[in-house]
């Protein structure tokens, strides 16, 4: 199977209210070799309504000119989204992917009105470099070096630093092509040194083969999601009768004997706990669980594994209180659907709710015409009023002239009010957050250096609240 290596280059860190600037990716085989042929590397501007953070962009450098000149963001992720479905089926890796990059790429392609789950649908599967990393530098510490952070002198997992200390080619840190190119290395070089690894994880980032991997015995090890956790033994427990991509655990450093006779109630309180002696794994996020097979007496003694052993007995004697898990489960669901209601912005109900068949068709032929008045016409046509939306947001960055007057002023002052605003508790960055930050920027030390780079922000800052005010005015 094909693996299809991945990073983006973002206007800030916020998943949902900022945007890639930068994407690049290349598909490789299981030799790891990289061909001109099969890599992608794009970069576009900024969308109406994005206001870039400073730090983010002194970090990628991503030219001022391309933020205001370059193709598209619907135009890049277009060419993302044909060239990822040329090379699927793929397993999809990117570093640390899968808090940040994935959910980017999905709200990309949600407002592009593409299928955002392009990555673990039709065959295709999803894994992340980085738990694959701290996974293996808990069960052996001395096959890849870790990194050293050069200011504080401490390890880092950082893809720069891990670079740095393996020998692996990066051109440029922060650029998403040279960030691809160390990813595969560090990819390949786990891939070499410990193998049968590497292989385990690629096989249960399938979700069936994870669960078929569970039916195989009692007693497993979940890998650290954190530099700071380690390696924890766990038992599987149950799914969750109403979202079966929802699997309980139990962590069997605790004894069972203390929680068997909990209610529904109480039980819950074991998953919503700091201790969490319940936890809770999604299956489709490619979990890394290992089996005993995994586990050197480094990690665990003999006598520590048959404590673990005899608590999994125990658990197995006490039917009652997996009924009584799968109850918190379902009374959990169905708590967090009451508490939490639809969200306020179209790019945080992104999964609110599936698109239904004719919005579906209906989002193809909108992408597959050109003609931006047919466009318009379809895009008053969905049924989905986030799709509408959607559509609108397309015409007015695209084809405005052909947008319905009435549809221009309301796209214009709702971006101006976004950008413009000076509610500094926003999810988003507005114009007058950006100007504090430039302002911290230049007060800084550490980036004397880049003082005129700070000044071509700054200006194409000031460009923006012209911008934003005359849209006000219109």
């Amino acid at each position: 199977m094909n693996y299809v290596f991945y990073d983006f280059e973002t206007s800030g860190t916020n998943r949902y209210f900022d945007q890639p600037l930068q994407i690049a990716a290349i598909c490789v085989d299981e030799t790891f070799e990289i061909n001109s042929e099969f890599t992608l590397n794009e970069t576009c501007k900024l969308k109406d309504g994005v206001v870039p953070h400073p730090q983010a962009l002194l970090v990628n450098k991503i030219d001022i000119d391309t933020l205001k000149n370059g193709q598209s963001f619907y135009d890049m992720i277009d060419k993302v989204q044909k060239k990822f479905t040329e090379w699927s089926p793929a397993i999809f890796i990117g570093y640390n992917s899968l808090f940040f990059d994935e959910v980017v790429l999905r709200q990309s392609l949600y407002q592009s009105l593409h299928d955002p789950y392009l990555t673990n649908t039709n065959n295709n599967r999803r894994a992340d470099l980085y738990h694959i990393f701290l996974g293996l530098s808990k069960l052996r510490p001395d096959i890849i070096k870790l990194g050293i952070n050069p200011e504080t002198e401490k390890e880092s997992f950082k893809l720069e630093y891990l670079a740095k200390a393996n020998k692996i080619e990066q051109e440029k840190a922060h650029d998403a092509l040279s960030d691809v190119i160390a990813t595969i290395g560090l990819a390949k070089l786990i891939k070499e040194k410990a193998s049968d690894y590497w292989d385990h994880c690629m096989h249960i980032s399938n979700p069936e083969n994870f669960r078929a991997y569970l039916a195989k015995q009692d007693l497993f090890f979940k890998a650290p999601s954190h530099p700071s956790h380690v390696i924890t033994p766990i038992k599987f427990l149950s799914e969750n009768p109403e979202r079966n991509k929802e699997l309980s655990f139990f962590d069997l450093k605790f004894n069972p004997e203390n929680y068997i006779d909990k209610k529904s109630v109480e039980i819950m309180s074991l998953i919503e706990s700091k201790e969490k002696v319940i936890k809770l794994i999604e299956i489709n996020k490619s979990p890394i669980i290992l089996g005993e097979e995994f586990i050197s007496h480094e990690i665990f003694e003999d006598n520590e594994i048959k404590d673990f052993k005899s608590r999994i007995k125990s658990l197995k004697n006490h039917e009652l209180f997996l009924d009584r898990l799968k109850q918190a489960l379902v009374d959990r669901s169905q708590d967090r659907e009451v508490n939490f209601p639809m969200p306020e912005w179209v790019e945080t109900q992104i999964y609110a709710a599936f698109a239904n068949a004719k919005d579906k068709e209906k989002m193809k032929t909108f992408r597959n015409t050109t003609d931006p008045e047919e466009k318009n016409k379809l895009a008053k046509d969905f049924e989905d009023q986030r799709y509408r939306e959607l559509a609108y947001r397309i015409l007015f960055n695209e084809s405005r002239n052909f947008l319905d007057e009435d549809k221009v002023t309301d796209r214009e002052l709702f971006f101006a009010e976004r950008a413009l605003g000076t509610d500094q508790g926003v999810k988003w960055c507005t114009i007058s957050k950006a100007k504090k930050d430039i302002d911290n920027l230049r007060e800084n030390s550490q980036y004397s250096e880049y003082l005129d780079y700070i000044d071509q922000i700054k200006n194409f800052i000031d460009e923006e609240e012209i911008k934003y005010k005359k849209y006000q005015k219109s």
